[in-house]
Formats: C-alpha cells, sequence, structure tokens
C-alpha cells in the first residue's frame, strides 16, 4: 500500500492542547513557603537547643562574660543573670558569687552603662546589705558620667549610641539603682538617696522621693517638702505620698486631691491602672495622717468608685475615722 494515500492521523482540536498549568497558590507554596518553614524548623531547633545550653550556664559564667566578654555579651550576660536571680535569688546567695558581683560592678568601664544598672538590680534582688555604699557611689558616678565628652563614642565597641541614648541609659541605671537601695532597705542609703532627690532629671527626682519614703527615715522630710512644688506632677504627688509615710502632713493638700476621682481621671501621664494605684495610696496615706476632713471622701468612694481596689482601701480607711 502506498506509504503517500495514508491518512494522516487527525490533529486534537485546539481547546485539547491547552496547557496544564498548575495553580499559582501551588507554585508559591512549592518554592516559597515550604523552603521558609523547613529554614524555621532549623532555626528553631538551632535556638532551643542554644537556649537550653545557655540556661545550663552557672551564674559564676554569666559574671566570666561580663568580666572578660565583648560589649553586646557584657550587657546581655547581665540581662540573663538579672532573670535568672529573679527566679531564685537564695539559689545564686553565695559569699563568692556576691563579692564577684560586687567587684564586676565596681570594675565595669564608663561605658558599660546597662551592665551597672542589672547588676544593681540583682544586689538589689539580693537585698545586699554590703552593696550599700558601693551602690551609693554609682548614682554618683552615673551623675559625673552625664557631663562627661564621649567625642565619638570610640569607648562603644560594637554600637556607637547617640549621647541623648547615653543620657537616657545613664538616667536608667541611676533609676534601678535607687530602686535597689528601696529593696535593701538600709537606712545607711538616706543621704545618698535623698541627695539624687535634687537631681535635674524629673525621673530620678520622682524615684528618689519613692525610695525616701520607703525607707522611713525623718532625714529625708527636710529635702521633700520643696518637692512639692516641683514642676513636675508625678515627682509632687511622690514627694506628697513619702511624707506622707515619714508621718508629715505637708503634702496633705495635694494627697486630698488624689481622693476627687475627676481630677485623678484628667491626668493624661497616667494609665488607669495608675489612677487606681494613685487613689489607693493617697487613701492610705491620708488614713495614716487620720485627715478628718478626708473621712466623707473615703465614704464616697466606698460606695462610688468604679475600682474594687478603691473601693477595698477606703473601708478600711473608713476604720480609722
Amino acid at each position: 500500500m502506498d506509504e503517500s494515500n495514508r491518512n494522516p492521523a487527525p490533529l486534537p482540536p485546539d481547546e485539547e492542547l491547552t496547557e496544564v498549568r498548575k495553580p499559582a497558590s501551588l507554585l508559591i507554596a512549592q518554592f516559597f513557603v515550604f523552603p521558609l518553614i523547613i529554614i524555621g524548623i532549623c532555626v528553631a531547633i538551632f535556638l532551643f537547643f542554644g537556649y537550653l545550653t545557655y540556661e545550663q550556664r552557672s551564674p559564676t559564667q554569666f559574671l566570666e562574660d561580663i568580666r572578660s566578654g565583648t560589649g553586646t555579651q557584657r550587657w546581655q550576660a547581665a540581662f540573663e543573670l538579672v532573670n535568672m536571680v529573679k527566679r531564685n535569688p537564695e539559689g545564686v546567695r553565695t559569699p563568692e558569687f556576691v563579692e564577684r558581683l560586687m567587684a564586676a560592678y565596681e570594675n565595669s568601664p564608663d561605658e558599660d552603662i546597662r551592665v551597672r544598672g542589672y547588676l544593681a538590680s540583682i544586689l538589689g534582688e539580693l537585698k545586699e546589705r554590703s552593696a550599700v555604699p558601693l551602690l551609693v557611689k554609682g548614682l554618683e558616678r552615673e551623675e559625673k558620667l552625664k557631663t562627661k565628652n564621649w567625642g565619638e563614642n570610640g569607648a562603644f565597641q560594637l554600637w556607637r549610641p547617640s549621647l541623648t541614648e547615653i543620657s537616657n541609659d545613664l538616667v536608667q541605671t541611676q533609676i534601678y539603682t535607687l530602686f535597689a537601695l528601696g529593696s535593701i532597705g538600709d537606712n545607711s542609703a538616706v543621704p545618698g538617696v535623698v541627695e539624687q532627690v535634687k537631681n535635674q532629671d524629673p525621673s530620678v527626682r520622682n524615684i528618689a522621693a519613692y525610695v525616701s519614703g520607703v525607707l522611713g527615715d525623718q532625714r529625708a522630710v527636710e529635702a521633700l517638702r520643696p518637692l512639692l512644688t516641683d514642676t513636675t506632677e508625678d515627682v509632687r504627688y511622690n514627694a506628697a505620698l513619702a511624707l506622707a509615710r515619714l508621718g508629715d502632713s505637708e503634702g496633705s493638700e495635694l494627697l486630698l486631691k488624689l481622693l476627687d476621682r475627676a481630677h485623678v481621671d484628667s491626668l493624661t501621664n497616667f494609665t488607669p491602672d495608675q489612677r487606681t494605684e494613685l487613689i489607693v495610696n493617697a487613701v492610705r496615706a491620708l488614713a495614716q495622717l487620720k485627715q478628718p476632713q478626708a473621712c466623707e471622701m473615703f465614704r464616697s468612694l466606698s460606695q462610688n468608685d468604679p475600682a474594687p481596689a478603691v473601693r477595698s482601701a477606703s473601708l478600711e480607711a473608713l476604720k480609722r475615722c
């Protein structure tokens, strides 16, 4: 049979030749999502085992990192050490550890501002009375560093903070140190804390006023009274509360204002929880001072205030009226 006479096989219609394509979502998943998931799992496994290894480190090893590590390693080790001590302060308290901790605080270079803040917090957590003179000197050290010429910030190894960042870190470290002194509760800290009541930074004045009340030493009274007219609202209220703790009624007028819920709600610098805490503290302070003009306000708050904590504190205060 002649091959040329054979009929060629018919071609399928055009629509049957349409290319079969995978959905776009499947392509995205195949080339992007799945690889990312695999990478994420690998990173998570790496971090998990790294975390386990880090958690197994001893307090002494963290202190060694603080002593000899790079800039970033030092403050990260100090941060981890804070968390370890908070979880189990008695588990790390040994004479050798405390001695090395205090040495790390005292001998830290000027640029280790964050490290000193964390180490001060640890000494506060441990309530280490022998550290009080060192912490008071630390307050003075940070104050002097505020006037240091940092030049091009060459002392900082891995990052170049702005002068504003350095100033903020110095203030924050002073605040950590003041809280530590308040936590330790040793009255030998009073002269150093009272000195910070005159600090130029309102945040430091504010905490210094609060800690002065916590320490409960009458030597702070004369230094606190001028703060009742401070330009910063928080400072005025903390000074009034601190004076009340010390049995001084000089700030009573300010405290009575804090029993007015409408007035407190108008304070823009406080969260709702902070406003409630402010009223509760004012109620307790005025009850301690036995101010008769506050009794009717206690009664109103005990019945009408929306916060249960305020109502409860007011009921307790009424027992003293």
